[in-house]
């Protein structure tokens, strides 16, 4: 009897393979298997649990359980949709703390969402996310809301500033620090050197260099 058997039993035989569905449809109407979280989790993930008592699971769990299905490709779309919408819905009232850990974590129908937080902390794990693509990093660097920090954050770096997209949306983002900006003149097109002369809010010292390097250039050239 499962109610006799201890977490780490359960979470073991839902980790089998072979696993029969009938044991699966067991397990999720046994209240003393349900009552351990981890092993609500397994079973809203599992492929072979009846999509409706799957779905059902969803909205018991906890946001890192719900966070979890969210980053599982395994686990079938429209369980983790259901997650995705559960964890929006809750997100507004989520601390900083775990604001952070679900950037770094979650599943890309939750994180597009945290890709213009205010809290630069969240955007540094949204940046290490491996769900994140070139295209986020753009929309975030071009946001017209984003913080200085977080500007900051993106032009620094190590995987994203290498990005010739992402780098454009930078310098194009007036609220991005001018030492920062100059720093990505050397690497900037000729596109954009050209945009930034010609651009009202920015700085004096930004359009004098942003025209000495588009001049050195054209003398290479």
């Amino acid at each position: 009897m499962s109610s006799r058997r201890p977490e780490s039993d359960l979470l073991r035989s839902l980790r089998d393979s072979g696993i029969e569905a009938s044991r699966l449809e067991q397990l999720v109407r046994d209240p003393a298997a349900r009552r351990y979280h981890a092993v609500r989790v397994a079973l809203a993930a599992h492929p072979a649990t009846p999509r409706r008592e799957a779905l059902a699971l969803v909205s018991t769990l906890f946001w890192r359980g719900l966070a979890r299905l969210s980053a599982d490709a395994r686990v079938h779309p429209e369980v983790r949709r259901a997650a995705d919408r559960d964890l929006l819905r809750r997100l507004p009232e989520m601390a900083l703390a775990e604001r952070v850990d679900l950037a770094r974590t979650v599943g890309r129908g939750t994180l597009l969402q945290l890709r213009f937080d205010p809290d630069p902390r969240v955007l540094a794990a949204f940046l290490d996310n491996r769900f994140t693509t070139e295209p986020d990093v753009v929309q975030a660097a071009a946001h017209s809301g984003a913080g200085e920090a977080s500007l900051a954050l993106i032009a620094e770096h190590p995987r994203w500033v290498l990005r010739a997209t992402v780098r454009s949306a930078l310098l194009r983002n007036p609220r991005l620090p001018a030492p920062l900006a100059l720093a990505l003149l050397s690497r900037a097109t000729a596109e954009d050197l050209e945009g930034l002369t010609l651009s009202p809010t920015a700085s004096s010292l930004l359009k004098a260099c942003a025209e000495r390097v588009l001049a050195e250039r054209l003398g290479r050239d």
